[in-house]
């Protein structure tokens, strides 16, 4: 138990963790990337609307272009130096089509054979902007003097710092979360210990509440019959006899749910449960006949699932009890088990009686009956369908239960290998 729950807090604690920081650093170097796209995006812009003319850094149209790039009016001392340490080259061509100036006076990565060849690419594109050969952005501009220009700005260096970002970023990350997962692995002993304790003793109470009443309730049957006896049967003593069985019954089942919740792996096998099924549907036949009911089953033979033998055959007792107990006299209850895949279906199919309303989230919830007073006729107590989910549980397998067309299905699916 201890170990479970240490292991799933574990689990879960990473899980969150590693989902909030990658959000975290996803959503941060998204926001540099598109940054310093827009910024790029800008100055080149403005390097297309000035004609590609260097830019004076003392002339009124240069401080014009430095109020755009800048539009929150910051200090101008690193603007200042745009025109020096931006490379670009632009490539313009006449109305033919043909190159007409290819000027690469602030740039010397590329010669002017080169530049054509970008430009003619750019153009291939058939988009007005966009990168190109790795480290270039390029923009298409059209000008009633100039004609088409192609203009090129080298973004070796913003790239460099991108990927120096989402380097620096990702191993931060990845230290941040190794040194999470040790913090939770160290702590997550203490915070899960007194879920377990909880947890044990409250299995606990039910066991020895469940041992120390079976005295009493023996004692209160052995009086009962002795009264019986001496002055013979009566409705209050009938009375007696039939609420200390139902108590009795009732703390089998509570301790039956208990010890179906605990995980027993090492003691699940490979269990023949076309065999147990085939078992399990003959003991119910004759007391669905007694009730006035027709139980059929289609059992594929030679079936076989990993789990316990006993907890497989009370399975499919409590679906079998479930669906004789609440099904219409006169009606048919249907069992079929069959492998799909690799996987192996387990199914009950019974008509439900008119008007009855089953709330089906909640069935498998301890002590919840879809029909109360009908519960009370039928000795049902809410448990049995908390056993075959915890039995279900135990044994990695799933359970779901539908209505449809006034019938209710029960559906357990089996892995075939563990």
């Amino acid at each position: 138990m201890m170990k479970q729950l240490r292991t799933r807090f574990i689990v879960a604690i990473t899980v969150s963790a590693f989902a909030l920081l990658t959000v975290v650093l996803v959503s941060v170097n998204l926001m540099i990337i598109i940054n310093m796209h827009t910024k790029n995006t800008q100055l080149l812009e403005s390097i297309a609307e000035n004609n590609g003319v260097v830019i004076d850094a003392s002339s009124d149209y240069r401080a014009n272009v430095l109020d755009y790039l800048n539009p929150l009016n910051e200090t101008h001392d690193l603007d200042a130096e745009i025109s020096y340490t931006t490379r670009f080259f632009y490539v313009r061509f006449t109305n033919e089509g043909a190159v007409e100036t290819v000027n690469i006076d602030h740039i010397s990565a590329i010669d002017k054979e080169t530049a054509q060849v970008y430009a003619i690419d750019a153009l291939k594109t058939k988009d007005m902007s966009g990168y190109i050969h790795s480290n270039y952005m390029f923009l298409i501009n059209y000008s009633k003097d100039y004609g088409m220009t192609v203009y090129f700005m080298d973004i070796s260096d913003e790239l460099m710092t991108i990927g120096l970002t989402v380097t620096v970023s990702l191993l931060m990350g990845l230290a941040y979360f190794l040194l999470l997962f040790l913090v939770v692995v160290l702590i997550s002993g203490r915070v899960v210990r007194p879920l377990a304790e909880n947890a044990i003793r409250q299995k606990q109470f039910i066991t020895d509440a469940g041992h120390e009443l079976k005295t009493p309730i023996s004692i209160i049957s052995a009086n009962t019959e002795v009264l019986e006896m001496m002055h013979g049967k009566n409705e209050w003593l009938t009375s007696i006899r039939n609420q200390t069985n139902r108590l009795s019954d009732l703390i089998k089942n509570l301790l039956v749910l208990s010890k179906a919740e605990e995980k027993t792996k090492e003691t699940l096998s490979e269990v023949p449960i076309s065999d147990i099924v085939s078992a399990t549907v003959a003991s119910f036949s004759t007391l669905a006949y007694r009730a006035d009911k027709r139980l059929y089953a289609e059992v594929q033979p030679t079936l076989t699932v990993w789990g316990n033998e006993k907890a497989v055959a009370e399975l499919t007792s409590i679906l079998l009890d479930n669906a004789v107990k609440y099904a219409p006299v006169g009606s048919r209850i249907q069992l079929n088990l069959y492998q799909k895949g690799r996987q192996v279906i387990l199914e009950t199919v019974n008509a439900l009686t008119p008007g009855t309303q089953v709330d089906t989230e909640r069935l498998f919830d301890r002590f919840y009956r879809s029909e109360k007073s009908r519960s009370r006729q039928t000795g049902g107590y809410g448990i049995g369908l908390s056993i075959a989910g915890a039995i279900v549980k135990s044994h990695k397998a799933t359970i779901q239960a539908e209505t449809e067309d006034g019938k209710i299905f029960f559906t357990v699916t089996f892995n075939t290998k563990n």
